[in-house]
């Protein structure tokens, strides 16, 4: 087979390089920010009396909140040094822990069940609250016990997933009453309603939220923006469409920091494969606008089987690419017969990528083959991929 370079414009090549990385923890307390609005709104009020019932010591409160005044994680920029950095410990969480129960189900969440919370923790953290130890709390995380710079933690007995936010975050003390922020716990509600009862509004309402801290606040607050990016990048939850979608528009500039997770490697180098993003790029293509999908999409599966432009950074192997290969037929083959008669076009080649990868890419191709594309791609498929192929570029043709 000859070679077709020409059928792979230069200037599609050029995909922004941005660094992708996974599992990363974020640093929730690290400076402070000028920008951030002051607007607070107060939801509830609980008493004293009513805080002891809950389990929480007054004075005990009281004590966190001053320590906390001097929580510094990540660094240290104080100009006065003369106090010692405070990091949160266990006891800071498990002070936040009643007042989020108190807030959420006193806003009309619904308890799961035990077995719907643990498939749920399952399906978008990937952890297995059957093998983890009886416990106040859980880190599902994937850390051993508390750690302050963790994300998420389910709270299993209450039914409820949280952050280790900061006191002043979810409350503000006044004399001898309690006032709930209607702002942090909120937002946390909404989070509950999404990842336990998949409620699309709760998400839809977390995407709009504009909400960056107080103007005083301690630290980097870990606003939705953050909380849904960490769902995605840190614990590849890809489960659902709408928030597949919020992560391809937030990203639609940046299309190498949305393609880098389609896929990815996991333990014992093992090809991870996220069709949903693929289905995400084909639900945002259409006949008159396939920019992204062909000049992307494509685009960026080729340079990581070629090797290209460091875009092979997981270094995929022989067969990982050959199965990468077989996603990309398969959503091609699907894209170009749904709009055929848009082809060809600016934006749809009168070759397919398949068929460019079959003759640019043999060996990747014949690898696939043996392997009956590994029960992926049908071979009839592939055959009629690369009859078209052959049909539209005769052998002895220009080079």
């Amino acid at each position: 087979m000859k070679k077709l370079l020409g059928l792979v414009p230069l200037f599609a090549l050029t995909i922004m390089f941005v660094q992708c990385t996974g599992n990363s923890k974020r640093v929730n307390i690290v400076a402070m920010e000028s920008h951030k609005t002051t607007h607070i709104q107060y939801d509830s009020i609980i008493s004293m009396e009513r805080l002891k019932e809950m389990g929480i010591d007054r004075g005990t409160l009281l004590k966190h909140i001053k320590l906390q005044e001097n929580a510094w994680f990540g660094g240290d920029f104080r100009d006065d040094q003369s106090k010692p950095r405070y990091i949160p410990t266990c006891e800071d969480f498990l002070l936040t822990i009643p007042l989020v129960e108190h807030y959420l189900y006193a806003h009309g969440f619904k308890k799961p069940s035990k077995e719907l919370f643990a498939k749920r923790v399952k399906q978008v953290f990937g952890y297995d609250l059957g093998t983890s130890a009886t416990s106040t709390f859980v880190n599902i995380s994937h850390e051993e016990g508390f750690d302050f710079a963790s994300s998420f933690f389910a709270i299993e007995d209450k039914g409820f997933i949280t952050y280790n936010w900061l006191l002043r975050d979810l409350i503000s003390v006044d004399g001898n009453t309690i006032k709930l922020k209607n702002t942090t716990l909120k937002q946390i509600l909404l989070l509950n309603k999404f990842l336990i009862y998949n409620d699309t509004g709760a998400l839809k309402q977390l995407e709009q939220s504009r909400y960056k801290g107080e103007a005083d606040e301690i630290g980097d607050y870990y606003n939705s923006v953050r909380m849904l990016d960490d769902l995605l990048t840190g614990y590849s939850y890809f489960g659902s469409p709408e928030l597949n979608q919020w992560f391809f528009n937030k990203e639609r500039d940046n299309p190498f920091a949305f393609l880098c997770y389609i896929f990815d490697k996991g333990k014992g180098n093992n090809l991870i494969v996220h069709p949903e993003l693929i289905a995400t790029i084909e639900k945002n293509t259409t006949g008159k606008n396939s920019a992204y999908y062909n000049e992307k999409f494509l685009i960026y599966v080729y340079q990581v089987l070629q090797d290209e432009d460091g875009m092979n950074a997981a270094q995929f192997n022989l067969e990982q690419k050959a199965r990468m290969f077989c996603y990309l037929a398969n959503s091609e083959y699907k894209m170009r017969n749904k709009y055929a008669d848009y082809i060809p076009s600016a934006d749809w080649p009168r070759t397919s990528m398949a068929y460019v990868i079959m003759t640019n890419c043999e060996k990747i191709y014949r690898y696939a083959r043996a392997h009956k594309f590994f029960g992926i791609s049908s071979p009839k498929m592939m055959d009629e991929i690369e009859q078209e192929g052959l049909d539209l570029n005769p052998p002895g043709g220009d080079e």
